[in-house]
């Protein structure tokens, strides 16, 4: 598959881009959620808890994607979504097994992880110290993980663990890179979707 262009993101160092609004992504229909960066790096969607609206989005009720390979080995990569919550608990990424997880987050810890380095999480560009205060307001915002050791992680899982799964959420786009944006990086990647997602 060859890269897609699109808006104007910085593809420096893209090595996975998901796009519900985009039927090179995603057809509308099946459960093959690909990847548009260039490098195959193609989801499988569970075959329910998942629903896609045609205005380009996926409606999750416990259902999450797949990708059963390494999607790069750097220590210090950056994970974008652009999504919507009032989850009060969940984690957005896991790994092979469930003590492998990304930007988990509760009322009582706000902001943990395990076998992914030492992210730092922000939200439309701006650092935060932790999700559980800020994301739950039911609106689109681009939430990054930066810093994110993706070193050894074989087996990538978004949405995915147990009790710890969005059930009101809406996720539209999926990106990492391998190596940490710049502030200006990111501010691109924001002003390229933030008339789409009306921010």
């Amino acid at each position: 598959m060859g890269i897609f262009r699109g808006p104007n993101i910085v593809r420096d160092g893209l090595v996975l881009q998901l796009d519900a609004a985009n039927t090179k992504s995603y057809s509308g229909t099946g459960t093959a959620w690909n990847d548009l960066s260039g490098n195959d790096n193609d989801f499988t969607l569970d075959s329910s808890g998942i629903t896609h609206n045609s205005s380009g989005y996926f409606t999750l009720a416990n259902g999450g994607a797949t990708y059963t390979g390494n999607i790069t080995d750097n220590t210090a990569c950056t994970m974008v979504f652009w999504m919507k919550t009032t989850d009060t608990q969940a984690l957005f990424w896991q790994g092979a097994t469930t003590s492998m997880y990304l930007g988990a987050y509760r009322s009582g810890n706000k902001f943990y992880n395990a076998s992914f380095g030492t992210p730092t999480f922000h939200m439309d560009t701006v650092q935060k110290s932790n999700i559980y205060d800020n994301i739950r307001d039911d609106k689109w915002h681009m939430l990054e993980f930066k810093n994110v050791n993706m070193d050894a992680i074989d087996y990538n899982q978004f949405n995915q663990y147990s009790s710890y799964t969005f059930g009101n959420n809406q996720i539209a786009m999926i990106k990492m890179y391998n190596k940490n944006l710049t502030t200006a990086e990111s501010t691109q990647n924001f002003n390229a979707f933030r008339n789409r997602f009306a921010i």
